[in-house]
């Protein structure tokens, strides 16, 4: 016999060998699994992160069958050769079940890699094995090896990916209340742009020197319920979900749930659905940014810090050294550079945002065009009225979407979520929860009598725009009529009308009713009482403010507060200097572009007693 041919049978009887050694593996595997998934079934199923099955039985019935499937492989462990059948169906329901848990997606994957795991090596080994035996008898070199090799090398990439996808999926905690899931769940950012738990946590601790006062992040508004350590845990509006890591990442809530107190020595209350008067969106942005920026931001200074407040396990420790910590700091310094063009304009401040120039810079990769969109957050309660009010009602300030879908799916895109980790069935519970949420009634018990005659003053001057059955009510009014601060109206341009429902990145995200109608959309006024401060800006602090000529309104005031204003409508908002900032809230100076307290001059000519009437009947809604 020649060398050659003695090889060829050495590697064939080589990969035989180790064919076999793999059938026996997997039959042991699939029994073990097996008998672990029906003995411990809940605790396999969280192990695999998984969703909780009930009831039992059908998750047990799956695991029996996978034992009963590995007796059809026992005569391919055997001998290959003589049962080829046998060996080739082994291998087909390895990659019958792989490709079956990647098309299912999510965690159930990791069943897939199980099979993959036995399966790929195994096709390999039963390749050469067969090549080898049907070799040309004169021992001429074939090309089985190479192909082997390629192979192996695209199992392990496929593995590779499988795994990440694994543990790169999002464990999301369920939550039983559509409130709670509205406070606390995942509009589908985590991944992309959460931060790792336990760097959030630590962050206040570490850069401590960068925080406006030494409150932890309620420093920038952000609201913790009673019960909640303001230390560990998420204030309203963070998600804490698992996406290979723990993360904290922002939702809906945090700009549209509002703190109040009916007196200043009262509990706060929170109303979850109405427009955020505390939070301080930019300053914990630009927060995150500096602290990141800051040299202090090392795993030396942040390790122990986190190592205060969570248990981190020696692997953790060498993860956050060497990976996450260098990763999360070139992110956040990211971030800070991609809104650097915020601090050319007039600062947000509490309860305000920019909404859209960072999607239209961003997302949507437009040039900086130097409009200013700073506006007030608003409250988003009882979307069905609107509907009821008028077919398809105008959303946002100037009205540039009338799809309650697309502005919620819009909404969590402008708030990082990505279609890798979008949750449409999420989407639509909020969805829900906002169109049949209500607003709270008012508190404020003015005199029945002036109330009565409020009522006719209102019917009168502002029933037309602002009445659930006025006929402009859930419209746009016109710039050039309300006269309020145009740089909202000129943010939103036809451009970026048209990139947005032209926006198809990751999905067809279906987006087709943004639009541009220069104005301001006049707002039905349920839940009034806790909206202030008013206009589209947040440039008028009380109702009362709002009745007199522009002349007469507070130059400059203080935003942020939360003490009902009970006489005024609003929130109590102390004068103050724009050069010094107070010790609690923002001083809010309407002399900066944007910030404009012009405009909406209806009711303003109106005698004393008939906007004291008109104030009474307005502190009711």
């Amino acid at each position: 016999m020649s060398t050659a041919t003695t090889t060829a049978r050495s590697t064939e009887d080589g990969a035989l060998r180790w064919f076999r050694r793999l059938m026996w593996a997997g039959i042991i595997g699939n029994v073990i699994v097996g008998i672990v998934s029906i003995a411990y079934t809940p605790q396999v199923l969280a192990l695999a992160k998984v969703d909780p099955a009930t009831p039992l039985v059908w998750p047990r019935l799956s695991a029996m069958l996978v034992m009963l499937l590995a007796g059809f492989y026992v005569p391919a462990a055997i001998d290959p050769n003589a049962h080829r059948f046998s060996a080739v169906f082994a291998v087909v329901c390895r990659f019958a079940g792989t490709i079956f848990m990647a098309v299912v997606g999510g965690h159930y994957i990791i069943f897939g890699l199980f099979d993959f795991v036995f399966g790929a090596p195994q096709a390999i080994c039963l390749y050469l094995a067969w090549h080898r035996t049907n070799a040309a008898p004169d021992g001429r070199a074939s090309g089985s090896t190479i192909v082997a090799l390629l192979a192996g090398l695209l199992a392990v990439g496929g593995f590779a990916w499988g795994a990440f996808q694994w543990l790169t999926q999002p464990v999301l905690p369920a939550f039983a209340s559509d409130e709670e899931y509205f406070k606390y769940g995942s509009i589908g950012n985590d991944g992309a742009g959460g931060i790792p738990y336990p760097i959030w946590i630590a962050m206040p601790d570490v850069c401590a020197h960068h925080l406006p006062r030494p409150q932890g992040y309620a420093a920038f508004g952000l609201l913790y319920e009673r019960g909640r350590n303001p230390a560990i845990d998420p204030p309203i509006g963070f998600s804490r979900a698992k996406v290979g890591v723990e993360r904290m990442a922002i939702n809906c809530a945090v700009c549209h749930t509002v703190r109040a107190r009916l007196a200043a020595d009262a509990e706060p209350q929170f109303y979850v659905g109405a427009a955020a008067n505390t939070v301080d969106i930019q300053g914990y942005l630009r927060f995150l940014s500096r602290c990141a920026a800051d040299d202090r931001f090392t795993p030396h200074h942040l390790i122990p810090a986190m190592a205060a407040k969570v248990k981190l396990s020696w692997l953790d420790r060498l993860t956050y050294r060497f990976v996450l910590i260098p990763f999360v700091r070139s992110r956040l310094l990211e971030q800070g550079e991609d809104l650097a063009w915020a601090s050319r304009r007039p600062a947000w401040g509490p309860g305000r945002i920019d909404p859209f120039n960072p999607v239209k810079f961003g997302m949507l990769h437009l040039a900086d065009d130097e409009t200013i969109g700073n506006s007030d957050m608003q409250a988003v309660w009882n979307l069905n009225s609107r509907e009821q009010i008028r077919a398809s009602a105008p959303l946002h300030w100037d009205g540039l979407n009338n799809s309650v879908r697309e502005v919620v799916i819009s909404s969590a895109l402008g708030d990082g979520a990505v279609a890798r980790e979008f949750n449409f069935p999420a989407m639509e519970r909020i969805d829900r929860f906002l169109r049949a949420l209500p607003p709270p009634p008012s508190p404020h018990r003015p005199d029945a009598a002036a109330v009565e005659r409020g009522k006719v003053v209102f019917a009168a001057n502002c029933a037309e725009c602002h009445a659930p059955d006025g006929k402009r009510t859930l419209t746009v009014i016109p710039v050039a009529e309300v006269s309020t601060d145009v740089n909202r109206s000129h943010m939103w341009t036809e451009l970026a009308r048209d990139a947005y429902n032209n926006f198809r990145e990751g999905r067809d995200w279906g987006f087709k009713s943004f639009r541009k109608i220069p104005g301001y959309v006049a707002e039905p006024l349920r839940g009034l009482w806790l909206n202030g401060p008013y206009l589209h800006n947040g440039s008028v602090p009380t109702l009362r403010d709002l009745l007199e000529p522009p002349a007469q309104r507070p130059a400059a005031f203080v935003r942020g507060l939360d003490v009902v204003d009970a006489r005024n409508g609003g929130f109590v908002a102390p004068s103050c200097d724009p050069r010094q900032q107070p010790a609690e809230g923002f001083c809010f100076d309407t002399r900066l572009v944007g910030n404009g307290n012009d405009g909406h001059v209806y009711g303003t000519a109106l005698s004393a007693a008939e906007k004291s009437d008109l104030l009474a009947y307005l502190l009711t809604f």
